[in-house]
């Protein structure tokens, strides 16, 4: 379809319509905000809108997939970015401990959420494309996204006049207000909830440094021989009988012993560092039959897994030269 170009020449900002003189000189014609998408702010009277003429059922033209010329985003699609960047820099400082853990933070990290959620239901409705249910959004609005949702609903003018959204989405706000009123006033009860869950983020954050530093330090005991492999061949790291060929990344080079073959899963393999996996997606299928209990190989460390208070060590086979 044609895209026309045209001037707004009148526009209730309250009733969210208007009409549009073209360029050809034709007639003047009926625009409604509806047509414009969420992201643009509002129109306003000699702004240069470019859109396509439609046909409604009373057999008049009407202008849809209306957009202002030049950049005429809203406010609110322009804040989103900078909101989201700021809750990233808080995230940060709280991991570093440089600042301290609030509940409201939660708030702030779901409405983002609750936001793109919003975004990408309004642009699915316009364009006809898999929706977002209800049912999601009012569980992002009941984890804390609710404050996201009354902005979105008001800035990107999505779901704010359905009633019955509306009722659910208010009851969602009065719950959350009885249980911060019930928090205000039994602070005695509450915050010793509040250290606990500060003081186990500490820790899991305490034990995850001292994991990796551990981790780092062993790794680097292991430079020397591993400067060595790779100075006295220039060539691809020759392959054993049973090894596999490493990809050209540099990786670490160990030493370890089989301690247990699981055929469904891998190779579980001793090392100086703790325990390694070297999963059965890496090596050959028949490889439970290949390996003996105590063999000694060498594995690079392809990747190291922080999962709670335990690492999962993931090896690739280098060479199992009995050494």
């Amino acid at each position: 379809m044609k895209t026309e170009k045209g001037t707004l020449i009148s526009w209730n900002n309250d009733k969210g319509y208007g009409f549009i003189r073209p360029y050809n000189n034709t007639k003047d014609i009926f625009f409604h905000v509806k047509s414009l998408p969420h992201y643009q702010r509002r129109p306003k009277v000699k702004d240069v809108l470019m859109y396509e003429v439609g046909i409604d059922e009373k057999q008049q033209h009407y202008a849809h997939s209306v957009k202002i010329k030049g950049i005429a985003w809203s406010y609110f699609t322009i804040i989103w970015p900078s909101m989201t960047l700021l809750f990233g820099l808080y995230v940060y400082f709280v991991l570093q401990q440089k600042l301290s853990f609030h509940p409201l933070a939660i708030y702030a990290g779901m409405s983002l959420l609750t936001i793109r959620a919003y975004s990408r239901d309004k642009r699915a409705a316009r364009l006809g494309t898999w929706r977002t249910s209800e049912l999601r959004l009012h569980i992002f609005e009941m984890l804390g996204g609710w404050p996201g949702a009354l902005l979105a609903q008001r800035c990107y003018r999505h779901k704010s006049r359905k009633i019955k959204y509306q009722i659910i989405f208010w009851l969602i706000i009065t719950s959350h207000g009885v249980l911060w009123y019930y928090a205000l006033t039994h602070q005695d009860i509450y915050r010793p909830y509040q250290q606990a869950v500060t003081e186990k983020a500490r820790s899991f954050v305490n034990q995850a440094r001292k994991k990796i530093l551990h981790l780092s330090e062993m790794i680097n005991s292991e430079d020397a021989l591993t400067n060595v492999d790779h100075a006295e061949t220039t060539e691809p790291v020759k392959i054993g009988r049973r090894s596999i060929i490493i990809p050209d990344k540099q990786l670490h080079i160990v030493k370890g012993v089989v301690k247990e073959i699981r055929p469904r899963e891998g190779v579980i393999v001793s090392l100086q560092l703790g325990t390694g996996i070297l999963d059965k997606s890496t090596l050959v299928n028949d490889f439970p039959t290949r390996f003996m209990q105590g063999e000694c190989i060498q594995v690079a460390i392809h990747t190291i897994k922080m999962r709670r208070n335990t690492e999962r060590i993931e090896l690739i086979l280098v060479e199992n030269n009995g050494t």
